[in-house]
């Protein structure tokens, strides 16, 4: 399915300056330490290669291009899928006092709560071997 990209409305120059000013407002309020977290996640990012073969698996489009518009939305989404147990393991190290990397039982706790909380999406399907 293509999207016609001439069709989505553009955002005023007004808006955009409101949008821009509120970000910097909520950025001039970060704490040195979430100032580098939050660089960090702006400058992380997904392979190319591994989402186009990602996307080439589950849609059977062949030879795609690298600068197709549907490589740069499965990044997104794939970041902020990933970025959101991320954040949670990090609000579960500051409760339980702890410092350092994130260990894999604070992103198997974050799994956890996210799944309680209805925001990790849930197996369809039944798995045929465990």
């Amino acid at each position: 399915m293509e999207v016609d990209l001439t069709q989505i409305p553009t955002v005023e120059a007004s808006d955009r300056e409101k949008k821009v000013a509120k970000m910097h407002a909520v950025i001039s309020q970060f704490t040195e330490d979430q100032m580098s977290r939050y660089e960090c996640f702006r400058r992380s990012t997904l392979h190319k290669s591994n989402m186009k073969k990602l996307l080439e698996s589950i849609t059977g489009i062949k030879n795609m291009n690298n600068d197709d518009p549907r490589l740069s939305v499965i990044s997104g989404i794939a970041k902020m899928f990933v970025g959101e147990p991320v954040e949670t393991a990090r609000l579960i190290m500051v409760k339980r006092n702890e410092a350092g990397h994130i260990r894999p039982c604070h992103i198997r706790e974050s799994y956890r709560r996210l799944k309680l909380q209805g925001k990790v999406i849930q197996r369809t399907v039944p798995r045929l071997f465990r």
